[in-house]
């Protein structure tokens, strides 16, 4: 609060936290109810509380720190993510590229790389997403969950047969 030249109550000054305008006092503000702020006066001033704005909080400068190095990160990934190269999942360009593998091989590395192109695609349409929200679809971006489901295997026999001759450390 400031004081203008003239003294008496009706000549200090308050800037609304809200609109961040510094009015008189006496006619622009309204006195907190009971035990808030000791009956003093609002911070808001009454056309901002009419209009309902809500008290805007500055921020400190490690929120404003923390908030760029938040962005320059997701900025990172989305640049990562583009240059990244688009993996080979065509079964024949595999099999030339790599002879001396077996079938097998071949189509789990397609059934791989197949995997790590859609992931990228996802990493990029969720970054770009986060740094401009306008872009993001209304149903979401959409996810493939039948693609990175897990997978169960059979158990091993010798596997179990190890497990049971374990003893447990607890039992000691």
């Amino acid at each position: 609060m400031s004081k203008s030249k003239s003294n008496g109550l009706e000549t200090l000054m308050r800037q609304c936290s809200a609109c961040r305008n510094t009015l008189s006092l006496v006619d622009n503000f309204n006195r907190c109810s009971g035990h808030n702020r000791s009956a003093g006066w609002k911070s808001t001033c009454k056309a901002c509380e009419i209009e309902g704005k809500v008290r805007t909080k500055r921020k400190s400068a490690l929120q404003r720190a923390i908030s760029q190095q938040l962005t320059n990160s997701h900025k990172r990934m989305l640049d990562n993510a583009l240059n990244q190269r688009v993996e080979v999942t065509d079964v024949a360009k595999l099999r030339e590229m790599y002879p001396y593998m077996t079938d097998k091989q071949i189509a789990s590395m397609a059934r791989l790389n197949h995997k790590i192109n859609v992931a990228n695609d996802f990493l990029i349409e969720e970054q770009s997403a986060w740094l401009d929200p306008s872009s993001r679809p209304a149903g979401g971006i959409p996810y493939d969950s039948e693609l990175f489901a897990e997978r169960e295997f059979e158990v091993d026999s010798e596997e179990l047969e190890i497990k049971s001759q374990q003893v447990d450390i607890d039992e000691q």
